[in-house]
């Protein structure tokens, strides 16, 4: 093929898109050491037929997500420039951010990085080419521009900063004017709600998150403690950017970036560590740098990713995939009635993606059911019903592994009955059931007790200060097995003293529940 291309038009330009592509299925793949090598070989042998020894080729242009060393697996591709959107070295980026107010703003390299992406002159460019088959977008561009921006914005290529998402803004603006054109009415209110409903995730669906996925069960503790930070670092910046407090306190909100090498050529190395997957993610588009040395969260639509691959994380696929489409309000409608069922599925059924049971102590099921508890909610199981959107304050955690410190072990703050925001208040005291004990219903029953008296008697609801309503659960926990009492307290004002709801404390006393999980 190359000799007749060379014939007819002499010597060509090759261009090898997601060259990358066949290292990262070798990686993925579950074959041995040797297989892999030898699977690898085959590609060097490739590389090098294409590249080296091509006397027809002029030039090779390949694109990928990850930089693949084609010079260390002996492929005899020497003479390769890198071209990084991804500054691989703080040495890279030092100097000034460069704007990205106008296209092509950079020099040599610069200048060629800028060309990827979309900058804000050329989304607005967008809007009003579109305007042309859908007039009424004028009428609400700045509305529409901050939906982009905060859907799809947020990127750092190369030494810009403030790059939007091609694929996902050409689609929005495609799906928001087929929806307009579908409607006559003009008011604010509807071209809102249309505009909300066309901002949805477009480029993450067209692409697998695999890599991320296949290395999350060989690194599920690290990856959760980094999936948490990222999160609540977004939300929390989010917040801020409601408030109008930002610059200094957004500083805070990213997460350090230790390293960014990844090989995908090695396979003796555990290179999917902590500072490693923020590799991978950043890589892949998951992450973007911020400044320097620290990475965080581009946009709500990568935003969205995180929270699937937390919620798998911590529950498992099947149950992430459940708690996606739960009913709104699901766990805190149960909450209000002082029942505990969904809590303990949540708890005993996540217990699936755990192992070494024998090694957990107490603090280690307490983190598990608080990491489920906030993977669920980020769906919306604790967002009170007449509330139209997801927002960070519907759960506030008060305190958090301090199972086996002497002090509350998980306090949440949410919405009350009365739809008032952190009037009602959820304690849950955590006990451990021993493995020789985890068959015996009693012991079980009695150790759930202990743990909600505790609760009273060392005044753990202290803490809930401005709260009128309250619920105290006391949970046993162990390999496999949830045991649960409750509470609901009430009271009119702040100033009197907690009331328990009688009906519900016969119902608990008489209807204790009891599930025992074993894997099969």
């Amino acid at each position: 093929m190359s000799e007749h291309v060379f014939t007819c038009f002499g010597r060509y330009i090759l261009l090898i898109d997601e060259y990358d592509i066949p290292f990262i299925t070798i990686q993925l793949a579950s074959w041995s050491k040797e297989e892999k090598q030898i699977a690898q070989g085959v590609l060097k042998l490739l590389f090098q037929k294409m590249l080296k020894d091509n006397k027809h080729l002029l030039r090779g242009l390949l694109f990928g997500v990850f930089e693949i060393p084609l010079t260390e697996i002996g492929s005899g591709a020497n003479n390769i420039k890198d071209i990084r959107m991804v500054p691989c070295e703080e040495s890279d980026i030092q100097g000034n951010i460069l704007s990205t107010s106008h296209p092509h703003s950079g020099s040599r390299l610069d200048a060629l990085t800028d060309s990827f992406w979309f900058n804000v002159n050329e989304i607005e460019l967008m809007l009003d080419s579109s305007a042309q088959e859908c007039p009424r977008i004028l009428d609400h561009k700045p509305a529409i521009l901050k939906t982009i921006r905060d859907w799809y914005n947020g990127y750092y290529i190369g030494r810009f900063r403030g790059k939007y998402n091609p694929w996902s803004v050409d689609s929005f603006i495609e799906s928001l004017c087929n929806l307009l054109n579908k409607t006559t009415s003009n008011k604010a209110d509807n071209v809102k709600r249309i505009v909300n409903s066309a901002a949805k995730a477009y480029w993450v669906t067209t692409g697998s998150t695999s890599l991320i996925e296949a290395h999350i069960d060989r690194h599920r503790s690290q990856f959760i403690r980094l999936a948490k930070r990222l999160l609540r670092n977004y939300e929390l910046t989010k917040v801020k950017r409601r408030d109008g407090r930002r610059s200094r306190l957004r500083e805070s909100s990213h997460v350090p970036l230790v390293s960014t090498r990844l090989s995908l050529t090695s396979f003796d190395n555990d290179q999917f560590s902590e500072p490693g997957m923020l590799t991978l993610c950043l890589y892949a588009g998951y992450l973007t740098r911020h400044l320097s040395t620290s990475v965080c969260i581009p946009n709500h639509e990568v935003y969205q990713v995180w929270l699937q691959l937390f919620a798998r994380a911590v529950l498992g696929t099947e149950l992430a995939d459940s708690s996606t489409n739960s009913e709104r309000g699901a766990l805190l409608s149960e909450f209000w009635q002082g029942r505990t069922d969904l809590l303990r599925t949540l708890a005993t059924l996540s217990h699936c993606v755990l192992s070494n049971h024998k090694e957990y102590k107490e603090k280690d099921y307490a983190n598990h059911v608080a990491n489920t508890i906030m993977a669920v909610s980020r769906f919306g199981v604790l967002t009170h019903p007449k509330q139209k959107s997801v927002k960070v304050s519907h759960v506030t955690p008060i305190r958090e592994n301090h199972a086996g410190a002497g002090r509350c072990d998980y306090t949440m703050r949410l919405y009350s009955t009365s739809n008032q925001p952190n009037q009602f208040g959820v304690i849950i005291e955590f006990k451990l059931i021993p493995d020789a004990k985890r068959d015996d219903a009693d012991f079980h029953r009695d150790l759930s007790e202990q743990a909600l008296t505790q609760i009273t008697t060392k005044n753990y609801d202290s803490c809930l200060l401005g709260c009128l309503e309250r619920m105290d659960i006391g949970m046993a926990i162990g390999n496999n097995a949830v045991y649960t009492v409750s509470s609901l307290y009430k009271r009119s004002n702040i100033d009197e003293p907690w009331h328990e709801v009688s009906s519900l404390k016969r119902e608990r006393l008489s209807r204790t529940w009891y599930q025992l999980f074993y894997h099969i």
